[in-house]
């Protein structure tokens, strides 16, 4: 029941363009589809939403996502009572970038992302340098 409230009351509240990924128990992902900006075919940033409705909580995150290296950092980030809305608390960036797991709630947003959203052209990939630097002539190979 608490779930189905979850739903409704994210799907009305906001005036972002907040979608439904997943849920476990109490707690609902939605990602604010007209958020996402991407920078590569593999990285992007967006705004995230985990409700967690048996706490009265919703968690507001600005995320960066790498899934070509299965990465996420928190940008920034808000707590706000459901029930009313008020911001309790906020976050700046927090320095730290964290894996996800094939079975990860960040990993379900991810492909959401990639896979569910309309994302236009996406920027060419950005060259591996690493290739770039092995077709480079070595010393005794310039002339």
């Amino acid at each position: 029941m608490l779930l189905a409230a979850c739903l409704l009351w994210a799907g009305s509240c906001f005036a972002e363009d907040m979608r439904f990924v997943d849920a476990n128990g109490y707690t609902g992902y939605y990602v604010d589809a007209g958020s996402v900006t991407y920078e590569s075919v593999a990285a992007c940033n967006a705004t995230i939403a985990v409700i967690k409705a048996d706490r009265n909580r919703m968690f507001r995150y600005t995320m960066h996502f790498d899934r070509g290296k299965g990465v996420y950092q928190i940008l920034s980030s808000e707590v706000l009572r459901y029930d009313t809305k008020e911001v309790l608390s906020t976050g700046g960036t927090e320095s730290g970038v964290h894996p996800y797991g094939i079975y990860s709630p960040m990993k379900e947003i991810v492909d959401f992302i990639y896979n569910d959203l309309p994302h236009g052209d996406l920027p060419p990939e950005a060259p591996d340098e690493t290739a770039d630097a092995a077709a480079l002539p070595g010393p005794g190979e310039l002339g």
